[in-house]
């Protein structure tokens, strides 16, 4: 708003200059085209030497002025051009049994995983780049579908997870040899049939030696994965570069080769801990400062399917320089039919977390950051196709809408404050209405 007093000093030049050209065309004899042409020539000669005018004393800058877009450096400034990506990483991805004769379509004789992520799919979309830990196999049908404890899924769950958003799998973890040598190599071309990208095995030393180097938005990401063992399956002799085994020696030279070859930052899945403990052990602690020091970037947790705390480890790599690293001990379990059994303890295993990372990178000086991690937690609703359902969605209601009795409900509001208790220094990405 302009005042009174502001309105005369920005309008009482123009006053002026409109008098000496009406005194002009009365004594000099100009026609009113050439007042106002003269006028109206000034005016706009004033503006582009930035004399001020309302809009100038308005906004701080011309109304029609471009703006530099997002992302754009300021040439006038000097600003330096930031690029930003969102990456979305979740945790175990599972088929069991009653999971894969749901989604068994006999009449065409192949499988429908679709209605599991239905819901969920639009948050997993929105990212950047979505990536999970795939802890089955592919091994084909011939071989005949089977759960735990030997895993070989339907090729179509590859597909709805492509379908759903996802980009990229981990699939180094104790299931990775479930369907043996022939099986691993399947997983990871079906895989790459969907257009997703796998990490953590391998079909040669070449392959393994690679590191998985990902661009988004002008970030490049490389992505590494280790698991402590493949459930007593021998790897096979002089193939130990089929999966990624826990190697301190190798994780460090994985890490300096992923740098070399211009990562600017390494995301590491680690298949560690206890199953269905919701406190990181002590060996995974320790692993993730060694990582830390060696110049991992971000670490995501899976195994103990349950969600475990998150942190921040301040390090010191090689050279003495400090270090920043992010990790998520567990992401639990994103979908798989675990429920509390006899063999297992906790309901906890219905829950999952969909980490979202914020990255920032400075294109004039490489410096990348991670400016913000935040969560969306997820249940899977079992009794309906195995939903995955964000769970500030299913807690807030109604609860019609996603199949729940009242009492599923409040139970559900309730994990949602225990578990973001659980998380306390993490801010939710989103929270039910209250």
């Amino acid at each position: 708003m302009i005042t009174v007093k502001r309105a005369l000093l920005v309008f009482a030049p123009l006053l002026l200059v409109a008098s000496f050209f009406l005194a002009a065309f009365l004594i000099e004899g100009w026609t009113p085209q050439a007042v106002a042409h003269k006028l109206s020539t000034l005016l706009f000669t004033a503006q582009e030497e930035g004399e001020m005018t309302p809009e100038h004393d308005i906004a701080g800058a011309s109304l029609d002025a471009e703006a530099p877009a997002a992302g754009e450096k300021d040439e006038e400034k000097g600003e330096p051009e930031y690029r930003e990506a969102v990456v979305l990483a979740v945790g175990d991805i599972m088929v069991h049994q009653t999971q894969y004769r749901q989604a068994h379509l006999p009449e065409k004789g192949s499988y429908d995983f679709s209605p599991s992520f239905e819901i969920i799919a639009p948050y997993i979309r929105e990212a950047d780049l979505a990536v999970g830990n795939l802890e089955t196999t592919l091994g084909g049908g011939d071989r005949g579908y089977s759960a735990y404890p030997l895993f070989n899924s339907p090729d179509e769950i590859a597909y709805a997870l492509k379908e759903a958003g996802f980009d990229l799998l981990c699939t180094a973890n104790n299931h990775s040899l479930d369907t043996g040598e022939r099986g691993l190599y399947r997983t990871i071309e079906v895989i790459e049939e969907t257009g997703m990208k796998p990490f953590g095995t391998a079909r040669s030393k070449e392959e393994r030696d690679t590191p998985l180097l990902v661009e988004t938005n002008g970030i490049e990401l490389a992505f590494l994965a280790y698991t402590y063992c493949t459930n007593m399956i021998p790897v096979p002799e002089g193939r130990e570069y089929i999966v990624n085994l826990i190697d301190r020696e190798r994780i460090e030279e994985d890490i300096r080769r992923a740098r070399q070859r211009g990562a600017d930052l390494v995301i590491i899945y680690m298949h560690w801990g206890h199953e269905y403990h919701d406190t990181p052990s002590e060996e995974q602690k320790e692993l993730a400062r060694f990582i830390a020091e060696a110049g991992g970037d971000i670490i995501i947790g899976s195994h103990p399917h349950v969600i475990q705390p998150m942190e921040i480890i301040q390090a010191a790599k090689e050279d003495g320089a400090p270090h920043e690293t992010f990790v998520a001990y567990s992401l639990g379990n994103f979908i798989s039919n675990q429920h509390k059994t006899s063999g297992i303890p906790t309901r906890d295993v219905k829950f999952g977390k969909a980490l979202r990372l914020h990255l920032r990178k400075n294109m004039e000086s490489g410096e990348v950051s991670l400016e913000e991690a935040d969560y969306l937690l997820t249940w899977v609703h079992r009794h309906w196709r195995h939903r995955i359902i964000p769970l500030h969605k299913a807690a807030a209601g109604p609860a019609d809408e996603y199949n729940l009795s009242s009492s599923e409900q409040q139970w559900l509001e309730e994990k949602w404050d225990q578990l973001t208790r659980h998380l306390e220094g993490f801010e939710p990405a989103a929270s039910p209405a209250r």
